[in-house]
Protein backbone atom coordinates (compact mmCIF):
# COMPACT_ATOMS: atom_id res chain seq x y z
CA UNK A 1 0.00 0.00 0.00
CA UNK A 2 1.32 3.33 -0.37
CA UNK A 3 2.59 5.39 2.38
CA UNK A 4 0.07 8.15 3.59
CA UNK A 5 1.38 11.46 3.23
CA UNK A 6 3.12 13.32 6.44
CA UNK A 7 0.70 16.40 6.83
CA UNK A 8 3.23 19.47 6.18
CA UNK A 9 1.46 22.49 6.50
CA UNK A 10 4.87 24.55 7.57
CA UNK A 11 5.98 23.48 4.38
CA UNK A 12 3.26 24.50 2.41
CA UNK A 13 3.24 27.70 3.94
CA UNK A 14 6.95 28.12 2.64
CA UNK A 15 6.31 26.99 -0.99
CA UNK A 16 3.07 29.38 -1.46
CA UNK A 17 5.38 32.70 -0.56
CA UNK A 18 7.90 31.15 -2.66
CA UNK A 19 5.48 31.15 -5.70
CA UNK A 20 3.81 34.33 -5.08
CA UNK A 21 7.04 35.79 -4.55
CA UNK A 22 8.27 34.72 -7.87
CA UNK A 23 4.73 34.97 -9.94
CA UNK A 24 5.32 38.97 -11.21
CA UNK A 25 1.37 39.58 -12.47
CA UNK A 26 0.25 36.11 -12.34
CA UNK A 27 -2.29 35.19 -10.40
CA UNK A 28 -1.64 32.39 -8.08
CA UNK A 29 -4.57 29.32 -7.02
CA UNK A 30 -4.98 27.55 -3.96
CA UNK A 31 -7.41 24.65 -3.96
CA UNK A 32 -8.20 22.75 -0.87
CA UNK A 33 -9.27 19.06 -1.15
CA UNK A 34 -11.11 17.71 1.96
CA UNK A 35 -12.20 14.22 2.55
CA UNK A 36 -15.51 15.12 4.52
CA UNK A 37 -15.78 11.69 5.97
CA UNK A 38 -12.25 10.16 6.82
CA UNK A 39 -13.42 9.60 10.48
CA UNK A 40 -16.59 7.91 9.46
CA UNK A 41 -14.43 6.16 7.36
CA UNK A 42 -12.08 4.81 9.81
CA UNK A 43 -14.26 4.42 12.38
CA UNK A 44 -17.03 2.54 10.39
CA UNK A 45 -14.73 0.03 8.73
CA UNK A 46 -10.49 0.14 9.91
CA UNK A 47 -7.97 2.52 9.54
CA UNK A 48 -6.19 1.12 6.96
CA UNK A 49 -9.10 1.66 4.22
CA UNK A 50 -8.78 5.23 5.79
CA UNK A 51 -5.17 5.62 5.10
CA UNK A 52 -5.65 3.94 1.63
CA UNK A 53 -8.26 6.78 0.55
CA UNK A 54 -5.41 9.28 1.74
CA UNK A 55 -2.82 7.89 -0.12
CA UNK A 56 -4.96 7.63 -3.06
CA UNK A 57 -6.26 11.13 -3.15
CA UNK A 58 -2.33 12.54 -2.70
CA UNK A 59 -1.68 10.09 -5.71
CA UNK A 60 -4.59 11.51 -8.04
CA UNK A 61 -3.68 15.02 -6.75
CA UNK A 62 0.09 14.62 -7.24
CA UNK A 63 -0.81 12.91 -11.36
CA UNK A 64 -2.97 16.21 -11.92
CA UNK A 65 -0.73 18.55 -10.86
CA UNK A 66 1.20 20.98 -12.87
CA UNK A 67 4.35 21.44 -11.36
CA UNK A 68 6.38 19.85 -8.67
CA UNK A 69 6.01 20.51 -4.68
CA UNK A 70 2.80 22.17 -5.24
CA UNK A 71 0.84 19.11 -3.31
CA UNK A 72 0.81 19.08 0.09
CA UNK A 73 -1.45 17.21 3.38
CA UNK A 74 -1.99 20.15 5.29
CA UNK A 75 -4.42 18.40 7.89
CA UNK A 76 -5.72 15.46 8.55
CA UNK A 77 -7.49 15.00 6.06
CA UNK A 78 -7.53 18.44 4.08
CA UNK A 79 -4.92 18.37 0.94
CA UNK A 80 -3.39 21.61 -0.87
CA UNK A 81 -2.83 21.70 -4.00
CA UNK A 82 -1.52 24.99 -5.34
CA UNK A 83 -2.02 26.57 -8.53
CA UNK A 84 1.64 28.38 -9.75
CA UNK A 85 0.30 30.49 -12.79
CA UNK A 86 -3.90 31.27 -13.03
CA UNK A 87 -3.61 32.93 -16.52
CA UNK A 88 -7.44 32.49 -16.98
CA UNK A 89 -9.53 32.62 -13.77
CA UNK A 90 -12.93 31.89 -15.23
CA UNK A 91 -11.97 28.22 -16.26
CA UNK A 92 -11.21 27.22 -12.68
CA UNK A 93 -14.59 25.80 -12.45
CA UNK A 94 -14.01 23.55 -15.05
CA UNK A 95 -10.76 22.28 -13.51
CA UNK A 96 -11.78 22.18 -10.35
CA UNK A 97 -14.83 19.69 -11.82
CA UNK A 98 -12.34 17.27 -13.77
CA UNK A 99 -10.37 17.14 -10.74
CA UNK A 100 -13.64 16.26 -8.78
CA UNK A 101 -14.99 13.84 -11.35
CA UNK A 102 -11.19 11.66 -11.16
CA UNK A 103 -11.12 11.69 -7.52
CA UNK A 104 -14.74 10.87 -7.07
CA UNK A 105 -13.77 7.89 -9.92
CA UNK A 106 -10.31 7.16 -8.27
CA UNK A 107 -11.95 7.15 -4.46
CA UNK A 108 -14.45 4.19 -5.27
CA UNK A 109 -14.53 1.51 -2.70
CA UNK A 110 -15.90 -1.71 -2.45
CA UNK A 111 -20.03 -1.63 -2.78
CA UNK A 112 -20.11 -2.25 1.01
CA UNK A 113 -18.01 0.31 2.23
CA UNK A 114 -18.63 3.61 2.73
CA UNK A 115 -17.93 6.12 -0.37
CA UNK A 116 -15.25 8.93 0.12
CA UNK A 117 -16.95 12.51 0.15
CA UNK A 118 -14.84 15.19 -0.81
CA UNK A 119 -15.24 19.01 -0.73
CA UNK A 120 -12.83 21.27 -3.16
CA UNK A 121 -12.70 25.04 -2.04
CA UNK A 122 -10.40 27.60 -3.83
CA UNK A 123 -8.90 31.06 -3.24
CA UNK A 124 -7.01 33.53 -5.74
CA UNK A 125 -3.86 35.38 -4.65
CA UNK A 126 -4.00 38.18 -7.48
CA UNK A 127 -0.70 39.10 -8.28
CA UNK A 128 0.39 37.80 -5.42
CA UNK A 129 -0.45 40.52 -3.30
CA UNK A 130 -1.49 38.01 -0.49
CA UNK A 131 0.79 36.45 2.24
CA UNK A 132 0.83 32.55 2.12
CA UNK A 133 -1.76 32.82 5.46
CA UNK A 134 -3.79 35.09 3.84
CA UNK A 135 -4.29 33.09 0.62
CA UNK A 136 -4.77 30.00 2.89
CA UNK A 137 -7.36 31.78 5.19
CA UNK A 138 -9.72 32.82 1.70
CA UNK A 139 -9.47 28.93 1.31
CA UNK A 140 -10.37 27.82 4.03
CA UNK A 141 -13.03 30.73 4.44
CA UNK A 142 -14.64 28.96 1.18
CA UNK A 143 -14.37 25.67 2.73
CA UNK A 144 -16.53 26.46 5.85
CA UNK A 145 -18.75 28.00 3.84
CA UNK A 146 -18.88 24.34 1.94
CA UNK A 147 -19.01 22.09 5.27
CA UNK A 148 -22.28 24.33 6.13
CA UNK A 149 -23.89 23.71 3.12
CA UNK A 150 -24.18 27.51 2.35
CA UNK A 151 -20.94 27.69 -0.05
CA UNK A 152 -21.16 29.96 -3.08
CA UNK A 153 -20.89 28.73 -6.58
CA UNK A 154 -17.11 29.17 -7.68
CA UNK A 155 -17.95 31.75 -10.28
CA UNK A 156 -19.22 33.91 -6.88
CA UNK A 157 -15.85 33.53 -5.14
CA UNK A 158 -13.52 34.23 -8.17
CA UNK A 159 -15.63 37.60 -8.66
CA UNK A 160 -15.17 38.74 -5.10
CA UNK A 161 -11.57 37.76 -5.31
CA UNK A 162 -11.82 39.74 -8.60
CA UNK A 163 -13.72 42.91 -7.12
CA UNK A 164 -12.47 42.91 -3.71
CA UNK A 165 -8.94 44.51 -2.63
CA UNK A 166 -6.83 41.76 -1.60
CA UNK A 167 -5.06 43.44 1.14
CA UNK A 168 -7.30 43.16 3.87
CA UNK A 169 -4.65 44.28 6.68
CA UNK A 170 -5.28 47.69 6.68
CA UNK A 171 -8.99 47.61 6.93
CA UNK A 172 -8.18 45.13 9.87
CA UNK A 173 -5.51 47.81 11.84
CA UNK A 174 -7.85 50.41 11.17
CA UNK A 175 -10.80 48.65 12.63
CA UNK A 176 -8.45 47.28 15.46
CA UNK A 177 -6.84 51.06 15.83
CA UNK A 178 -10.25 52.54 16.40
CA UNK A 179 -12.63 49.43 18.30
CA UNK A 180 -14.85 48.40 14.86
CA UNK A 181 -15.30 45.27 16.01
CA UNK A 182 -18.16 43.74 17.45
CA UNK A 183 -19.08 40.45 19.80
CA UNK A 184 -21.82 38.20 19.36
CA UNK A 185 -23.09 36.42 22.44
CA UNK A 186 -24.49 32.92 21.83
CA UNK A 187 -25.99 31.48 24.83
CA UNK A 188 -24.95 28.39 26.64
CA UNK A 189 -28.00 26.40 28.95
CA UNK A 190 -28.16 23.85 31.53
CA UNK A 191 -29.70 20.61 29.66
CA UNK A 192 -30.91 19.59 32.88
CA UNK A 193 -33.27 23.02 34.07
CA UNK A 194 -32.97 24.78 30.80
CA UNK A 195 -31.79 27.66 31.96
CA UNK A 196 -29.45 29.69 30.97
CA UNK A 197 -25.23 29.09 32.23
CA UNK A 198 -23.67 31.72 30.64
CA UNK A 199 -22.47 32.92 26.92
CA UNK A 200 -20.11 32.34 24.35
CA UNK A 201 -18.32 36.18 23.42
CA UNK A 202 -17.60 35.66 19.43
CA UNK A 203 -15.86 38.11 17.36
CA UNK A 204 -17.67 39.67 14.39
CA UNK A 205 -16.79 41.91 11.97
CA UNK A 206 -18.17 44.40 9.51
CA UNK A 207 -16.34 46.52 6.67
CA UNK A 208 -17.91 49.40 5.56
CA UNK A 209 -17.20 48.87 2.15
CA UNK A 210 -16.50 45.03 2.12
CA UNK A 211 -19.46 44.07 4.37
CA UNK A 212 -19.34 41.13 7.00
CA UNK A 213 -15.98 39.45 6.85
CA UNK A 214 -15.58 36.11 8.21
CA UNK A 215 -14.11 35.85 11.90
CA UNK A 216 -11.79 32.97 11.14
CA UNK A 217 -10.06 35.78 8.04
CA UNK A 218 -9.93 38.38 10.78
CA UNK A 219 -8.22 36.06 13.64
CA UNK A 220 -5.68 34.59 10.77
CA UNK A 221 -5.02 38.06 9.81
CA UNK A 222 -3.81 39.26 13.20
CA UNK A 223 -1.85 35.33 12.84
CA UNK A 224 -0.07 36.91 9.73
CA UNK A 225 0.84 40.39 11.33
CA UNK A 226 1.46 39.57 14.84
CA UNK A 227 -1.70 41.68 16.73
CA UNK A 228 -3.48 38.53 17.84
CA UNK A 229 -2.66 39.47 21.59
CA UNK A 230 -3.66 43.07 20.64
CA UNK A 231 -7.03 41.39 18.95
CA UNK A 232 -7.55 39.24 21.99
CA UNK A 233 -7.10 42.16 24.37
CA UNK A 234 -9.64 44.06 22.98
CA UNK A 235 -11.63 40.19 23.04
CA UNK A 236 -11.19 40.22 26.89
CA UNK A 237 -11.79 43.96 27.65
CA UNK A 238 -15.30 44.29 25.33
CA UNK A 239 -16.62 40.73 27.15
CA UNK A 240 -15.45 42.37 30.52
CA UNK A 241 -17.09 45.66 29.85
CA UNK A 242 -20.56 44.15 28.41
CA UNK A 243 -20.23 42.13 31.63
CA UNK A 244 -20.42 44.36 33.56
CA UNK A 245 -23.18 46.63 31.65
CA UNK A 246 -25.62 43.51 32.12
CA UNK A 247 -24.62 43.14 35.96
CA UNK A 248 -25.63 46.99 36.22
CA UNK A 249 -28.97 45.66 34.76
CA UNK A 250 -28.91 42.43 37.16
CA UNK A 251 -28.00 40.14 34.82
CA UNK A 252 -25.57 37.61 35.86
CA UNK A 253 -24.39 35.89 32.50
CA UNK A 254 -20.84 34.58 32.69
CA UNK A 255 -18.99 34.59 29.47
CA UNK A 256 -15.81 32.88 27.28
CA UNK A 257 -13.81 34.11 25.47
CA UNK A 258 -11.49 32.09 22.73
CA UNK A 259 -7.96 32.58 23.27
CA UNK A 260 -5.49 31.56 20.00
CA UNK A 261 -3.62 28.97 20.28
CA UNK A 262 -0.06 31.35 19.49
CA UNK A 263 -0.66 33.28 22.86
CA UNK A 264 -0.92 30.37 25.14
CA UNK A 265 2.93 30.53 25.77
CA UNK A 266 2.36 34.62 26.39
CA UNK A 267 4.01 35.34 29.49
CA UNK A 268 2.55 38.70 29.61
CA UNK A 269 -1.26 36.70 28.75
CA UNK A 270 -2.04 36.73 32.78
CA UNK A 271 -1.28 40.15 33.68
CA UNK A 272 -3.54 41.53 30.29
CA UNK A 273 -6.55 39.20 31.29
CA UNK A 274 -6.00 40.07 35.30
CA UNK A 275 -6.31 43.95 34.26
CA UNK A 276 -8.95 43.73 32.31
CA UNK A 277 -11.12 42.17 34.89
CA UNK A 278 -10.07 44.89 37.11
CA UNK A 279 -10.89 47.41 35.29
CA UNK A 280 -14.55 46.40 34.83
CA UNK A 281 -14.88 45.06 37.90
CA UNK A 282 -16.30 41.31 36.56
CA UNK A 283 -15.16 38.48 39.11
CA UNK A 284 -12.54 36.18 37.45
CA UNK A 285 -15.00 33.24 37.95
CA UNK A 286 -17.62 34.63 35.83
CA UNK A 287 -14.65 34.44 32.64
CA UNK A 288 -13.59 31.24 30.79
CA UNK A 289 -10.90 31.17 28.51
CA UNK A 290 -11.58 28.49 25.90
CA UNK A 291 -8.36 27.08 24.85
CA UNK A 292 -8.20 24.51 22.33
CA UNK A 293 -6.63 21.06 22.49
CA UNK A 294 -4.06 21.64 19.87
CA UNK A 295 -2.78 25.02 21.49
CA UNK A 296 -1.84 22.39 24.65
CA UNK A 297 0.95 20.83 21.70
CA UNK A 298 2.96 24.04 21.09
CA UNK A 299 4.45 23.83 24.48
CA UNK A 300 3.01 21.95 26.63
CA UNK A 301 5.66 23.09 29.35
CA UNK A 302 4.98 26.84 29.14
CA UNK A 303 1.26 26.73 28.44
CA UNK A 304 0.75 24.69 31.93
CA UNK A 305 2.37 27.17 33.91
CA UNK A 306 0.66 30.01 31.87
CA UNK A 307 -2.80 28.07 32.43
CA UNK A 308 -1.90 27.71 36.10
CA UNK A 309 -1.33 31.28 36.29
CA UNK A 310 -4.64 32.01 34.56
CA UNK A 311 -6.41 29.88 37.40
CA UNK A 312 -4.85 31.40 40.11
CA UNK A 313 -6.39 34.59 39.26
CA UNK A 314 -9.71 32.76 39.22
CA UNK A 315 -10.39 32.16 35.64
CA UNK A 316 -12.37 29.04 34.56
CA UNK A 317 -10.29 27.25 31.64
CA UNK A 318 -12.07 24.92 29.43
CA UNK A 319 -10.73 22.91 26.53
CA UNK A 320 -12.34 23.84 23.11
CA UNK A 321 -12.81 21.51 20.51
CA UNK A 322 -11.53 18.33 22.69
CA UNK A 323 -11.28 15.44 20.52
CA UNK A 324 -10.15 16.63 17.26
CA UNK A 325 -6.62 16.93 18.06
CA UNK A 326 -3.88 14.46 19.51
CA UNK A 327 -5.04 13.54 22.88
CA UNK A 328 -2.53 12.69 25.63
CA UNK A 329 -3.59 11.50 29.08
CA UNK A 330 0.51 12.46 30.13
CA UNK A 331 -0.69 16.17 29.75
CA UNK A 332 -4.15 16.36 29.84
CA UNK A 333 -4.28 15.17 33.49
CA UNK A 334 -1.30 18.31 34.47
CA UNK A 335 -3.98 20.89 32.62
CA UNK A 336 -5.85 22.84 35.65
CA UNK A 337 -9.07 23.21 33.49
CA UNK A 338 -12.93 23.31 34.37
CA UNK A 339 -14.42 22.26 31.11
CA UNK A 340 -14.19 20.20 28.62
CA UNK A 341 -16.19 21.40 25.40
CA UNK A 342 -17.56 18.30 22.58
CA UNK A 343 -16.84 19.73 19.26
CA UNK A 344 -19.76 19.88 17.09
CA UNK A 345 -18.61 17.09 14.69
CA UNK A 346 -19.55 14.71 17.17
CA UNK A 347 -22.73 16.35 18.35
CA UNK A 348 -23.80 16.72 15.33
CA UNK A 349 -23.99 13.05 14.16
CA UNK A 350 -24.63 11.54 17.45
CA UNK A 351 -27.96 9.75 16.26
CA UNK A 352 -26.39 8.08 13.50
CA UNK A 353 -23.13 7.17 14.69
CA UNK A 354 -22.77 4.20 17.48
CA UNK A 355 -18.44 5.06 16.84
CA UNK A 356 -19.32 9.12 17.32
CA UNK A 357 -21.65 8.48 20.40
CA UNK A 358 -19.28 6.06 22.38
CA UNK A 359 -16.27 9.05 21.97
CA UNK A 360 -18.99 12.06 23.60
CA UNK A 361 -19.73 8.87 26.11
CA UNK A 362 -15.90 8.42 26.73
CA UNK A 363 -15.16 11.93 26.91
CA UNK A 364 -17.86 12.93 29.44
CA UNK A 365 -16.53 10.03 31.37
CA UNK A 366 -12.81 11.47 31.38
CA UNK A 367 -14.02 14.87 31.96
CA UNK A 368 -16.14 13.43 35.54
CA UNK A 369 -12.73 11.52 36.56
CA UNK A 370 -11.06 14.80 36.68
CA UNK A 371 -13.86 16.98 37.70
CA UNK A 372 -15.09 18.71 34.76
CA UNK A 373 -18.09 20.05 33.30
CA UNK A 374 -18.76 19.20 29.83
CA UNK A 375 -21.00 21.31 27.63
CA UNK A 376 -21.54 20.02 23.54
CA UNK A 377 -21.45 22.54 20.77
CA UNK A 378 -23.83 22.58 17.85
CA UNK A 379 -26.75 21.49 19.57
CA UNK A 380 -29.80 21.59 17.23
CA UNK A 381 -32.66 18.92 17.95
CA UNK A 382 -34.82 17.44 21.38
CA UNK A 383 -33.24 13.81 19.96
CA UNK A 384 -29.73 14.97 20.49
CA UNK A 385 -30.83 16.88 23.56
CA UNK A 386 -31.85 13.70 25.14
CA UNK A 387 -29.13 11.58 24.15
CA UNK A 388 -26.35 14.19 25.48
CA UNK A 389 -28.28 14.55 28.64
CA UNK A 390 -28.78 10.30 28.94
CA UNK A 391 -24.62 10.60 28.58
CA UNK A 392 -24.07 12.43 31.18
CA UNK A 393 -23.58 16.03 29.43
CA UNK A 394 -24.23 19.16 31.43
CA UNK A 395 -24.32 22.35 29.28
CA UNK A 396 -25.14 22.78 25.64
CA UNK A 397 -25.07 25.45 22.88
CA UNK A 398 -25.64 25.63 19.21
CA UNK A 399 -28.36 26.63 16.54
CA UNK A 400 -31.21 25.17 17.94
CA UNK A 401 -31.04 27.39 21.25
CA UNK A 402 -30.11 30.19 19.67
CA UNK A 403 -27.66 31.96 16.75
CA UNK A 404 -24.85 34.01 18.06
CA UNK A 405 -26.53 37.66 19.17
CA UNK A 406 -25.78 41.17 19.09
CA UNK A 407 -25.93 42.49 22.86
CA UNK A 408 -28.95 44.24 22.61
CA UNK A 409 -30.70 40.76 20.72
CA UNK A 410 -29.32 38.94 23.39
CA UNK A 411 -31.20 40.37 26.33
CA UNK A 412 -33.90 40.42 23.99
CA UNK A 413 -33.53 36.37 23.96
CA UNK A 414 -32.61 36.06 27.55
CA UNK A 415 -36.08 37.33 28.68
CA UNK A 416 -38.27 35.47 26.12
CA UNK A 417 -36.56 32.54 26.82
CA UNK A 418 -38.56 29.44 29.05
CA UNK A 419 -35.92 27.18 30.36
CA UNK A 420 -36.92 24.20 30.38
CA UNK A 421 -40.38 24.61 28.52
CA UNK A 422 -37.93 26.21 25.54
CA UNK A 423 -35.90 23.25 25.27
CA UNK A 424 -38.88 20.81 25.45
CA UNK A 425 -40.09 22.80 22.41
CA UNK A 426 -36.94 22.04 19.88
CA UNK A 427 -37.82 20.30 16.93
CA UNK A 428 -37.42 16.76 16.98
CA UNK A 429 -34.62 16.54 14.82
CA UNK A 430 -32.29 18.47 12.97
CA UNK A 431 -33.06 20.61 10.28
CA UNK A 432 -29.93 20.28 8.60
CA UNK A 433 -27.38 17.54 9.10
Amino acid sequence: MTAVPAIARDAFLQRLDQLAACGGAADLGLLLVDITNLREINHRHAYDIGDAVLAETARELEDHARAEDTVFRIASHTFAVILPTVTEPALLPVVIGRLRGALEEALQVDGYLTAAECLIAVALNRAGRLSALLTLARAEEHLAALRRGDGRELSEVLEESQARPDDLIRPFTEALHDNDFLLYYQPKVAIGSGQLAGAEALLRWHDPERGWISPEVAVQIAEDIQRSFELTKWVVHAAARQYREWAREGRDVPLSVNIPASLIDRADLPAMINAALKIWDMPPAHMTLEITEQAFMRDAKAGLAIMTQLRQLGCRISIDDFGTGYSSLAYFRDIPACELKVDRSFVSRLLHSPQDEGLVGTIVALAKIFGMRVVAEGLEDADTLDRLSALGCEVAQGFGIARPLAAADFTAWADRWEGSAALRRLPATALHD
